[in-house]
């Protein structure tokens, strides 16, 4: 019963990361074609972006404590895109912080965060990509070469998540802008919407062609496909709505996320690793999980839960035309 407690815990934690540092990223890579907006994108993310990415120490960490067997498969694997993905973190929170304090030398920190935020998603589609492909394990150990991910489909992947993240921050701005920002914000949902869903499209495909296993379980389960629906429509409909300004457009972008993020659960599980790893069998020892769940379980994702909410009430609001950073 607890390896379906943790995997809830997991998949709500890797979840709220997506929907939320996606778009601080997303807004990240936006900056790169910003201009003048530039100041007011950073001002629109500067209360809340280090926090967003307190979900992906939880993801990991949850992991790590209910399903040891699974980060050792995935850590050796996917080293090099998990460390770009760690270096572009770096550099965007860095670019962040200098940028507002720097004079002559912004345009290096402008650029940073660009590259750095662009890395970062990159990198993230990369290592789902590898995940999703499989990766060789023999008795719960991990056999391959590290290069798993060099392959078109994780880089595809890689490709397809940047648009997605790109999506997100564009909602954002419609979110939080008015006048040019929203704008902005609107436009670039325009261009990035229809990119975004030939990729979720092309994924699928792809995934449906190569993968026998996950091609009997769609069609076997015909209700399947309309997830896929679902995240095609909401994407389709997002820029719409933008026109509206208002939240609308960042949920339906929202919602299509966590379909595609539902469209890899119902597509591998109950394997954890596909198809090598099942849930059981990569499980902590049932002690260990128990002593998580009376702490990390009952307190700490509830304490996290508490202060986004608390953190995103009071910065809610639009972003005002003389604001540059908190």
């Amino acid at each position: 019963m607890l390896n379906w407690f943790w995997v809830a815990e997991l998949a709500f934690a890797l979840t709220a990361y997506m929907i939320l540092d996606g778009f601080d990223l997303g807004v990240g890579v936006l900056t790169g074609f910003a201009g003048s907006a530039r100041d007011q994108m950073v001002a629109s993310i500067s209360p809340v972006w280090d926090g967003n990415g307190t979900w992906l120490v939880i993801a990991g960490a949850i992991m790590f404590g209910a399903f040891p067997s699974v980060y050792s498969i995935l850590l050796p694997a996917l080293y090099a895109p998990l460390s770009a993905m760690l270096f572009g973190l770096i550099v965007r929170g860095v670019a962040i912080e200098f940028r507002h304090k720097a004079h002559r030398s912004r345009w290096v920190w402008n650029v940073l965060l660009f590259a750095g935020s662009l890395l970062a998603a990159f990198a993230q589609g990369v290592a789902v990509g590898a995940y999703a492909r499989g990766l060789p394990v023999d008795n719960l150990r991990y056999v391959g070469n590290g290069f798993e991910w060099l392959a078109p489909f994780p880089l595809w992947c890689g490709l397809g998540l940047v648009l997605g993240y790109t999506l997100l921050g564009a909602s954002w701005l419609v979110l939080k802008g008015e006048g040019a920002l929203q704008r902005t914000g609107r436009m670039a949902m325009r261009r990035v919407a229809p990119m975004a869903m030939l990729f979720v499209a092309s994924i699928l495909v792809a995934t449906l062609s190569t993968e026998n296993a996950v091609k009997v379980r769609w069609f076997g389960h015909p209700a399947l496909f309309a997830l896929p629906l679902v995240c095609l429509s909401t994407f389709f409909y997002a820029p719409i709505a933008a026109r509206r300004g208002g939240r609308a457009a960042y949920v339906f972008v929202c919602v299509g996320c966590v379909s595609m993020l539902l469209m890899l659960a119902v597509s591998y599980l109950p394997f954890i690793v596909p198809f090598d790893v099942t849930l059981r069998a990569a499980a902590a020892p049932a002690a260990s999980q128990t002593f998580m769940f009376w702490g990390a379980g009952l307190f700490v994702l509830p304490l996290i839960v508490l202060y986004t909410w608390v953190a995103y009430s009071v910065f809610r609001g639009k972003v005002s035309q003389d604001q540059a950073y908190h």
